[in-house]
């Protein structure tokens, strides 16, 4: 593992951690919570909720991203890193979804739908911004 790889995977793992607060906490919670099936018990109230938790995912997502730009596809720019985002995250989240859509009564189809879209474009902000910080520089 490069020092730029980690870098970046750290970098990107900041952003995510903020941005997906941003996006998720507070722009897409009211579209979540009007729209998926409510358990008691099944989500944690903020007080409850473990951040460390969320910043370790967000870190493990960054840094397979880096990885897999480092490594394999040699994506140095914002552009770039923002179309792999979208494809490897896209696909990783339509996995995920479908998979909890097919075996979970959490909501409706359509909600798992919107997750998938919103996934892929916050995986591409977060690739551009690893592809961004992998480009910058002098070459490892």
């Amino acid at each position: 593992m490069s020092t730029k790889m980690l870098l970046a995977a750290l970098v990107g793992g900041v952003v995510s951690f903020f941005l997906g607060w941003l996006v998720f906490g507070m722009l897409m919670d009211p579209y979540y919570q009007s729209h998926m099936v409510h358990y008691d018990g099944l989500v944690r109230n903020m007080e409850e909720t473990r951040l460390y938790g969320i910043a370790i995912a967000n870190f493990c997502f960054a840094g397979l991203l880096a990885y897999i730009f480092d490594r394999w596809a040699n994506i140095r720019n914002f552009g770039q890193g923002f179309m792999g985002g979208f494809i490897v995250m896209g696909l990783a989240y339509a996995g995920f979804d479908i998979f909890m859509w097919s075996t979970m009564n959490m909501g409706p189809y359509m909600m798992y739908a919107v997750d998938i879209v919103a996934n892929a474009v916050f995986g591409g902000v977060i690739g551009g911004v690893i592809g961004w910080v992998l480009g910058r520089g002098k070459s490892a």
